[in-house]
């Protein structure tokens, strides 16, 4: 009869667990309407990142101490989730246990008893320092929780905790109630002090039972508990990872456009695609986005944690909430002043283990309030205005795009007969920043040197999209890189090669879902080092005792570029002592101009470009390269602003490599 009665509370105990479950999978795909690209391609892959990152945990090594500890809950769980089966089943039919089948001598049964032993006392360990780092010394990303997240991190940890101690006391009470249970060390000691006063089989046998009991309603309770918890994330980081984006976190996806659409954009929970809403609940709020991303840590209204976690409240909020007065998505849940934050580094995307896309969202929401609202800012508007009106950023007359070149020889494609090694895309930068025509000049000069035939589309060169795409006016990126994408086809471009490490990305991963890939796609930096690798250039022996390399974000942690720009110096410099930054290749930290914000004046908290200075500034090198015109106007000023300019300066790499005598100024 106890067996009928105990399989009905795991039968009830289950339904607590899987309705819920199974609720809020509903949820996600009925209230997210967004259109969502397809994520069930490549099945395998998928399958082999859902190991890689869910069961290797590669993302977590970041912080080893809390990587060790959170492998041993997770692991040990799998393990002690043996010894849980087997008391659920020995709870239906007593007689089918490991100990009922095998030979209390077997091998496998004396390691089963071992590992149950060895396990639980690790992940009980476990569990204590992660309840007393959480007390006693807590990381700074925690601190922005709010107290129903602690509670909740509390009662998960004392449940999991009570799991195992309640385990281990069962094994230690059942050994001491039977001697023929051996291959126990850990679980005899902790029973022995728990049990105070017993010390006869049978009363060891009656303590075995309570706390059987205990071991049982402490899993049910936890079963009934977690779908409704903030840890949820161990049933939605597995989905959240196998369906995960396989393309470069720097590519934004086009929007398809409705003429018949009042809207555009996100401006409410529904216009969320269901992965969008998924990332939501995958989130575990461990803070390692906010922890590493340049606006948080400067001291803005940004927290990158905290706007996934506004979309899983916005989500809620449609779903319970009076239908007729839902809370306004970017206003009452989530501020404009968080969105034009953001500047699309990708820190936090590169930081989250369980792989969350939250550009892509911050992004859809830009879209909305430019494109829907008109809500941004005042720079940022006539940044666009430039754009429409002239195709660059700054308004200068398109006429002008070849000014630069004055002097060179150069061609357009227009000009060429046949093909050419590449095109060269300028960009709006090396074409009308005067600091950056500079680094044009030097790498024509490489590409000469080199004997690569190359041409450049001059005044048929337009923005290529980055800019008005990441302001969220996605209507006037699209029409930029379809003009763009109709000048490559028609000179039949194969090969394009660019200073501008956005241009680069946008050409390179948005592109082709406008229906242009072009063979090859490289940054500057790339073919400087091949080109020295192969002895195709000349490079200089200048004594330039030290210097330190600022990555961009769009090159390292975009698209994993890191090692290419290093070793272009390296080949011009090889007596050069390159001091690496603290923040250095994919964990790098962003100068604060991309996602449009090189437009937008900083008036929040410390600014990112000066943080970033101070850290070059404080290796002690003379110069510091780059390898993007974003990246040097920030760094510059940057520079200027902690009045070391006259100490410290900034060259691109091009400059480095092409010019022996500015090289050795440099030095000097």
């Amino acid at each position: 009869m106890m067996s009928v009665i105990f399989a009905v509370l795991v039968l009830v105990a289950s339904a607590f667990f899987i309705v819920p479950v199974w609720k809020s999978w509903q949820r996600i795909t009925s209230i997210g309407k967004g259109k969502e690209e397809p994520r069930d391609d490549a099945i395998a892959q998928r399958f082999r990142a859902v190991i890689v990152e869910g069961l290797l945990q590669r993302r977590m090594y970041s912080d080893l101490g809390a990587a060790i500890m959170h492998l041993v809950i997770f692991w040990g769980f799998f393990v002690v989730s043996l010894g849980t089966l087997e008391t659920l089943v020995s709870g239906i039919a007593p007689g089918l246990t490991v100990r009922g089948l095998l030979d209390p001598e077997h091998p496998v049964f004396l390691s089963y008893v071992a590992s149950q032993d060895i396990t639980n006392t690790l992940v009980l360990v476990a569990v204590a320092y992660a309840i007393l780092r959480r007390l006693f010394f807590a990381p700074t990303r925690f601190a922005s929780l709010d107290r129903s997240s602690r509670i909740d991190a509390y009662i998960v940890l004392g449940a999991i905790g009570g799991l195992v101690f309640s385990a281990l006391l069962y094994w230690g009470s059942e050994a001491f109630a039977n001697s023929q249970l051996r291959g126990l060390f850990f679980a005899p000691l902790i029973s022995k002090a728990f049990g105070i006063g017993i010390s006869e089989p049978q009363s060891w046998e009656h303590f075995s039972n309570c706390v059987w009991w205990l071991h049982v309603g402490n899993l049910f309770g936890l079963m009934a508990f977690l779908p409704h918890s903030k840890h949820q994330h161990l049933i939605w980081v597995w989905p959240n990872i196998f369906f995960k984006s396989r393309k470069s976190t720097g590519r934004l996806r086009p929007m398809v456009f409705d003429e018949n659409a009042e809207t555009f954009g996100v401006g409410e929970v529904g216009a969320f695609t269901w992965k969008q809403l998924l990332d939501s609940m995958a989130c575990v709020e461990c803070g390692r986005c906010t922890e590493v991303c340049p606006a948080s840590h400067t001291g803005k209204q940004l927290n990158p944690r905290l706007i996934i976690n506004q979309i899983k409240e916005a989500m809620y909020d449609a779903d319970t909430n009076d239908k007729e007065k839902p809370k306004t998505l970017i206003g009452e849940i989530t501020t404009p002043q968080e969105l034009w934050g953001c500047t699309t580094c990708g820190a936090c995307m590169h930081a989250c283990p369980l792989h969350i896309e939250h550009i892509p969202a911050i992004i859809d929401m830009r879209r909305y309030l430019t494109m829907t609202e008109g809500n941004l800012p005042t720079e940022l508007q006539s940044t666009l205005e430039n754009l429409e009106s002239n195709s660059n950023p700054w308004g200068f007359n398109n006429a002008d795009r070849l000014n630069w070149a004055e002097g060179l020889n150069i061609k357009t494609m227009a000009e060429v007969s046949g093909e050419v090694d590449f095109l060269f895309w300028v960009g709006c930068a090396g074409a009308f920043d005067e600091r950056y025509k500079k680094v044009s000049r030097a790498i024509v000069k490489i590409l000469h040197e080199a004997k690569l035939s190359f041409a450049v589309l001059g005044t048929e060169e337009v923005c290529n999209g980055d800019t008005a795409r990441r302001a969220g006016n996605e209507y006037l990126a699209d029409m930029q890189i379809r003009q763009n994408i109709e000048t490559f086809k028609r000179y039949k471009v194969k090969r394009v090669v660019t200073g501008c490490p956005h241009c680069f990305n946008t050409i390179k991963n948005e592109y082709p879902d406008f229906g242009f890939a072009p063979e090859q796609v490289v940054h500057h930096s790339e073919l400087i080092a091949t080109l020295a690798r192969e002895n195709r250039i000349r490079t200089p022996r200048a004594e330039l005792s030290q210097l330190t390399y600022h990555d961009s974000c769009y090159l390292s942690r975009h698209n994993g570029i890191s090692n290419a720009p290093r070793e272009a110096l390296k080949s011009a410099l090889p007596d050069a002592q390159l001091v690496e930054m603290p923040r250095n290749k994919d964990k790098g930290f962003c100068c604060g101009a991309g996602g449009a914000r090189m437009w937008i004046e900083e008036k929040e908290g410390e600014k990112i470009n000066v943080n970033r200075s101070k850290e070059a500034i404080a290796t002690g090198a003379t110069t510091v390269a780059t390898a993007c015109p974003f990246c040097m106007v920030m760094m510059r000023d940057g520079i200027a602003q902690c009045d070391k300019d006259a100490q410290v300066e900034v060259k691109d790499i091009a400059e480095i490599v092409a010019s022996p005598e500015t090289a050795s100024q440099t030095a000097g």
